[in-house]
């Protein structure tokens, strides 16, 4: 006879209705030609950077997965987008009550925003499980925590209360789902390489550090690269912190692929200084 989790885990990918999205079809390029440009004087630096820009890009599509939901109908798919919303914001708590590293929160919501653009499991309970999931499921990965277990025995959203038993059986479905491939490439990587380019001190270092907390509740940002939403933080606490030079010197360690949308992303972002300055 199945575990009480696996049985859950079985009912589970029956609710999972996987999605072919429009730009599904878009052919992906692991290893994108990077032209000539400012490389850091590090060696190992500039290697470890390249393979992140290489890495990013393998077997995922940067686009904006919630447009494409939004399109389709039932209340399901509208659901989804709604749900993002919520649990990247609880994530963000959850992390904070917990003392999460900022590493853990990124590829949390990147894990739920990778399964997203699979497909999606059906109704309210399971969308705010799969968050749940995707954030054990990051602690398992960046975390130095004992056993490597969820030791919560109970997790609550609003007036919603999922118990561990869930949680790990949601995990499996990630995992299954994701094909075991769960190191997702975030902006959270990219950051310390651009904030060494720009040479920035702690103002711009903080500033930049949370404004990229901020764009991960805006589903937008989905349509750009991590490495390019990294970029454009930093670029942006460059110049609103009065540093015009540092922010050329990031635009020119970024911009090394053709057709690059960096100029685009600044302009979608711009936003975060004002209403990182009101708050």
């Amino acid at each position: 006879m199945p575990s009480v989790t696996f049985s859950i885990f079985l009912a589970f990918a029956e609710q999972f209705v996987p999605c072919v999205h429009p730009r599904a079809h878009v052919a992906i390029d692991p290893t994108p030609d990077l032209l000539p440009g400012k490389r850091f004087e590090d060696l190992d630096d500039e290697e470890s950077y390249e393979r992140f820009r290489r890495r990013e890009r393998r077997g995922v599509l940067a686009f904006d997965y919630t447009e494409a939901y939004s399109s389709l109908p039932g209340n399901y798919c509208r659901l989804v987008g709604e749900q993002r919303l919520v649990m990247v914001n609880w994530i963000i708590e959850y992390s904070n009550v917990v003392k999460l590293h900022a590493a853990t929160v990124f590829m949390g919501i990147g894990l739920m925003d990778r399964f997203l653009t699979r497909g999606y499991v059906k109704g309210l309970r399971n969308l705010q499980l799969l968050g749940i999931a995707c954030i054990t499921l990051a602690t398992r990965i960046e975390e130095n925590q004992p056993y490597n277990s969820v030791m919560q025995k109970n997790f609550k959203v609003g007036f919603n209360t999922y118990t561990r038993t869930e949680v790990v059986a949601m995990e499996w479905l990630v995992q299954e789902v994701l094909n075991f491939q769960c190191f997702v490439t975030t902006t959270h990587h990219f950051l310390w390489f651009y904030l060494k380019a720009a040479k920035a001190d702690d103002k711009v270092e903080d500033l930049a550090k949370y404004l990229a907390l901020l764009t991960l509740v805006d589903h937008k940002q989905l349509s750009f690269w991590p490495s390019t939403v990294a970029a454009a933080v930093v670029a942006l606490a460059c110049l609103a912190t009065g540093k015009e030079s540092s922010c050329h010197l990031v635009m020119e360690t970024h911009m090394r692929t053709m057709n690059d949308d960096l100029p685009e992303c600044l302009m979608s972002l711009e936003w975060l200084i004002n209403f990182a300055w009101y708050n």
